[in-house]
């Protein structure tokens, strides 16, 4: 007998739980019909308990009840926004295996919250506002994670407003999912403005073709990888950091896939540099020069590095090639200038050691004109450079090379002219 009075209590509390979650849910349901959000949220988070123990159905109306009261008909916050998906997508997990009462409800709003979140993206990108718009890319990849593509704009639009961190995240994520960005591209043109379009996808393009007939000669073309161009810009972003190490780790990847890439290789190089690897720094240069010949910027960078070794006659013809290359490339001939000023190094420091006996004498003689040889050389460079860019600095060393030369007549020249840039 005691037993059956067990039971019926056991039974009865069933009961009671049973009849306060469907009557807390009707609660809930009529807060979020009112708008009255907030209160909805603090009813659902008070039978959270109950909830655990409750069947399917009753677990799979307690989530859609849940994310609705984030949702707020499309007008909650962007934090609720992504914490309702996770509630729409307990539903549906729920309702896998059983009766999908509310799983269509909401794959519609998930539908319409990708949808949003790729619209306020593309709008808070225009405004600059990049925090929020790389934000809601990512939100709408998590949305749906097949779209990989609003993953890389988060990428793209965290690097262009400078938040490092976030965009080397994200493009860490995209190598970890082998992303390439390699996709077909749909195109026709349309009748009446003659213009070539891109379209979403091919059904939409089809569509315009076949059955409006508003366009005409479709094509299809396969978009290229972007591969490389991920592991360059990781390898930037390191290098941003300050991990040299790292960032030529991802250089190296990207050289696995094309190792004549120049941008890779640039960056390869400037690192090099950066640890003071010259000689590796020059080879790379070299090697770019086979794929671009005529890039002056290239030319007068070895100029630099050679200046810096003091090897200035190998800075000079690198120089020259560049200057040949664009004769209006003014640092080749404002730095030939400062190359040959250097040069005189070993002339001016043997004539400082020199005694007074007449050898020494006549020894003077011959470093002075030799030192006089090359300053003639180097003002014409810094002449030239100063008519292809007239600065106050070119314009001194010009008047000091000239009184250095006894050129009495030209030295007052060039300081009127100084004086002039000066006042101006």
């Amino acid at each position: 007998m005691m037993k059956k009075i067990l039971l019926t209590v056991f039974i009865f509390s069933i009961f009671q739980v049973v009849h306060t979650q469907k009557k807390e849910l009707k609660t809930i349901d009529k807060q979020i019909r009112a708008g009255e959000y907030e209160n909805a949220l603090n009813t659902i988070n008070s039978i959270k308990t109950l909830v655990d123990a409750a069947d399917d159905k009753t677990k799979a109306k307690y989530y859609y009840l849940k994310g609705m009261a984030r949702y707020q008909n499309g007008n909650g916050s962007f934090d609720n926004k992504i914490l309702s998906i996770k509630d729409f997508n307990e539903v549906k997990k729920i309702e896998l295996s059983g009766s999908k009462i509310y799983t269509s409800k909401v794959e519609d709003i998930i539908s319409n919250l990708f949808n949003s979140f790729v619209l306020d993206g593309q709008t808070l990108l225009s405004e600059k506002n990049y925090v929020n718009s790389y934000r809601n890319f990512e939100a709408a990849y998590r949305v749906s994670p097949s779209d990989t593509l609003y993953l890389r704009n988060a990428a793209l639009v965290a690097l262009e407003g400078k938040f490092l961190e976030k965009a080397l995240e994200y493009y860490l994520e995209l190598i970890d999912l082998g992303f390439t960005g390699i996709s077909m591209n749909y195109y026709a043109t349309e009748k009446e403005s003659g213009k070539e379009q891109s379209f979403q996808d091919k059904k939409q393009r089809d569509f315009s073709v076949d059955i409006i007939s508003t366009h005409i000669d479709p094509r299809d073309e396969l978009s290229e990888s972007v591969e490389i161009d991920i592991l360059r810009t990781v390898g930037a972003i390191y290098r941003e950091k300050g991990n040299l190490e790292l960032s030529l780790e991802y250089l190296d990847k990207a050289k696995l896939i094309n190792p004549k890439d120049v941008n890779v290789l640039l960056l390869e190089s400037t690192i090099s540099y950066e640890m003071g690897n010259v000689e590796k720094y020059e080879d790379i240069i070299k090697s770019i020069l086979e794929l671009k010949p005529n890039d002056a910027t290239l030319y007068y960078n070895l100029g630099v590095v050679n200046a810096q070794r003091k090897n200035y006659e190998k800075a000079l013809e690198y120089y020259d090639k560049s200057i040949q290359i664009d004769p209006n490339y003014v640092n080749s001939y404002v730095n030939s200038g400062v190359a040959i000023m250097e040069s005189r190094g070993p002339l001016i420091e043997e004539m400082d050691g020199l005694g007074m006996s007449t050898a020494d004498y006549n020894r003077y003689d011959e470093l002075k004109e030799e030192i006089n040889i090359l300053q003639r050389k180097a003002v014409v460079f810094f002449i030239k450079g100063f008519e292809l860019n007239n600065t106050f600095d070119l314009a001194k060393q010009i008047k000091e090379i000239y009184y250095a030369l006894d050129d009495t007549e030209n030295g007052k020249k060039w300081e009127v002219i100084q004086a002039e840039i000066e006042n101006n």
